[in-house]
């Protein structure tokens, strides 16, 4: 059964909305852009279809009865409703970033620097989507997403902004007491943390021997964030992660990189945005602040942070 409510027509509602407060039919028209003729054909139009008399016709002027009384306390707080959303709708385009990116990117690299953003733009509010499903940011889910990929995302704009590497990473307590580790085979005296075939291919690469690794990791957890607080919190374990991804915790001394080889996975981080709203003021102030983060947030890196860097937006 079709439960869908059969309203009457919306611009019938407006007209009796507007006739009602104004108490006048000839200045209805003038506040609609319609004649008088026009404003009494459609509050006409309303009451057959409703099946009762809306007003009392008087020489000069217009009355509501009991039922169009009530009748007009209830749209007037309809439109009210209708105006105030609309309002808000358009007032969070201008004034709310709404951005998408994976989960530990987003808790350990973008949060942690959100606020200098805020701080150059107080006008606006920033909300962040950090689920692992991708959004529709064409159809306007987001205004600005961080993707892993190639650069291809079709009607979308990439700007690329650093490579997606991973290397190993040691707490200072792992390094006190297990170092010091001079070659990539001395990791092995550590629990390995992180998915092993990671771990083959960045031993491989930095001259050590794959064949001494275990067959499956001491652990593997959902997010690196997680890998990385059980490697800290345990002091025997290294950990195979994106290194930028813990600037800060390398910067602090609290995570060591023991070596300079990264294991480059053929895919980049990208900001992604739909190229027909990157003159919006909100979407250009990010893009332009993304662009010239410093490159100090990228330690040991073998490329320069954020490449793009200077590149006029629109």
């Amino acid at each position: 059964m079709d439960r869908t409510p059969r309203l009457p027509p919306i611009n019938a509602i407006r007209v009796f909305e507007t006739a009602a407060r104004l108490g006048n039919f000839t200045r209805t028209g003038e506040a609609l852009g319609m004649t008088q003729a026009a404003v009494s054909y459609q509050i006409k139009l309303l009451e057959d279809r409703l099946g009762f008399s809306l007003f009392d016709r008087k020489p000069r002027h217009v009355e509501l009865t009991a039922r169009g009384a009530r009748l007009a306390r209830g749209t007037s707080e309809a439109f009210r409703l209708l105006e105030r959303t609309f309002r808000d709708v358009r007032e969070d385009r201008d004034s709310v970033l709404s951005l998408t990116a994976l989960p530990t990117f987003c808790s350990n690299w973008l949060v942690p620097r959100l606020g200098a953003f805020q701080l150059d733009n107080p006008d606006l509010a920033v909300r962040i989507d950090s689920r692992a499903d991708m959004v529709d940011i064409k159809a306007g889910e987001a205004d600005i997403g961080i993707r892993i990929g190639k650069g291809q995302w079709p009607g979308l704009e990439a700007r690329r902004l650093f490579g997606d590497t991973t290397a190993p990473l040691v707490s200072r307590a792992a390094l006190e007491r297990f170092g010091p580790f001079d070659t990539p085979n001395d990791l092995l005296r550590l629990r390995l943390f992180g998915p092993i075939s990671w771990w083959r291919d960045w031993l491989d690469q930095a001259g050590g021997d794959p064949s001494r690794l275990p067959d499956r990791p001491a652990l593997e957890l959902e997010t690196q964030t997680m890998e990385v607080s059980a490697a800290i919190a345990s002091g025997d374990a290294a950990v195979m992660v994106t290194p930028i991804y813990f600037a800060e915790q390398i910067a602090s001394g609290a995570l060591i990189e023991p070596f300079l080889t990264e294991l480059d996975h053929g895919d980049a981080h990208y900001m992604v945005f739909d190229p027909n709203r990157a003159k919006e003021p909100k979407i250009k102030a990010f893009i332009d602040w993304m662009l010239f983060q410093p490159m100090a947030f990228c330690l040991n890196r073998q490329e320069p942070a954020f490449p793009e860097a200077g590149k006029p937006v629109g």
